[in-house]
């Protein structure tokens, strides 16, 4: 019953958000994006460190699903600043200590660069080759 108060509490406290907070809203929504894509590429890049990374892999295909959406999210946005640096933000916390301030913004620089992640989804990525071989580029970063 406690936890059900605090998460009311929350709840309302979102539900009081003025008009002008709109564009904090898309940024966290940026930052949660960028958090997800950081565990991601943690994660498919300690499958590549274990020669295991692979289009097969159900675990390693969630994750290429996981940036693909990311991807997504960035090509949407790519015009709006907040929305990247967010993002940028929210990778670094996802990060694991591999994703910093640094390189952060060439990560996600290359991620909305990359072409071999267009009109990939759940259908057809077990069809699309290139999509590994862009993960691979982005993962190239973390060292």
């Amino acid at each position: 019953m406690k936890k059900f108060g605090i998460i009311m509490m929350f709840a309302a406290l979102l539900g009081f958000t003025s008009c002008g907070a709109l564009g904090a809203a898309t940024d966290s929504t940026a930052a949660a994006s960028g958090l997800a894509c950081g565990k991601a590429l943690i994660a498919l890049n300690s499958s590549k460190k274990a020669g295991t990374l692979a289009i097969t892999n159900p675990t390693d295909l969630s994750n290429m699903l996981v940036v693909i959406s990311a991807y997504n999210g960035l090509k949407t946005n790519k015009d709006n600043s907040a929305y990247k640096k967010s993002f940028a933000s929210g990778m670094v916390t996802g990060g694991n200590g591999l994703i910093t301030t640094a390189n952060a913004t060439a990560i996600t620089n290359s991620l909305l660069n990359a072409t071999g992640l267009d009109g990939v989804n759940t259908s057809n990525i077990a069809q699309k080759a290139q999509t590994v071989g862009t993960i691979l580029q982005l993962l190239a970063a973390l060292k």
